[in-house]
């Protein structure tokens, strides 16, 4: 039960994709092209489908944990998330397609339409599921925004919405776009950082 409830939370952390284009190191710096803040968000938004494999570490005031990700993105409404091996465990999986949610850990499957009360309903807490499409891209989602910062290229850089923080360290260049490879999440008692290191678009 605790390992499952640990995978469990480290699957919440993530909810932060399909693609043809062969992966690209998230090792290569961003074109840090200055432009304005409307032209790089809009430029950012045409990136709509991905794939993403990095790895990311969890922890709340009683536990942290390590994991592997791959995470397929096919629009806004279909993805797939693996989380693998969090302290040794299995593969946990989240996906979306035609409106359903489902979450798969080891034989256990439950399925729903609202992926934010399925979240809440296998591990206790709520994330703002649709905002994370945005926010793993670099950019706001839709809606009220408490606070936002930009560096001198105007990537985002911090970013106060929904009741989380997000924190943007490292950008690289893909496709001459450039997109977050390493950002830290704070909200509900839980910090996660996620690295990523190939962006396939």
């Amino acid at each position: 039960m605790q390992m499952n409830a640990i995978k469990k939370t480290c699957l919440v952390g993530l909810c932060f994709l399909t693609a043809c284009a062969p992966p690209q190191p998230a090792s290569q710096a961003p074109e840090n092209i200055t432009m304005p803040v409307e032209k790089r968000e809009k430029q950012t938004a045409t990136v709509s489908s991905w794939v993403v494999t990095g790895a990311m570490a969890a922890k709340n005031q009683k536990k942290s944990w390590t994991a592997s990700v791959n995470w397929r993105q096919q629009g806004m409404n279909n993805y797939q998330i693996r989380l693998f091996g969090p302290l040794g465990g299995g593969t946990v999986i989240i996906e979306k397609h035609n409106g359903v949610v489902t979450y798969k850990d080891g034989p256990k499957t439950v399925t729903s339409k609202n992926a934010d009360e399925l979240l809440q309903q296998e591990t206790g807490i709520r994330l703002p599921v649709n905002n994370l499409y945005y926010w793993v891209r670099g950019i706001p989602a839709p809606g009220a925004i408490q606070s936002a910062k930009y560096d001198q290229y105007n990537h985002l850089t911090y970013l106060k919405q929904s009741g989380y923080t997000i924190n943007y360290t490292r950008y690289t260049s893909v496709n001459n776009i450039d997109l977050p490879s390493k950002m830290e999440l704070h909200g509900n008692g839980v910090t996660i950082k996620f690295v990523i290191k190939q962006w396939s678009v």
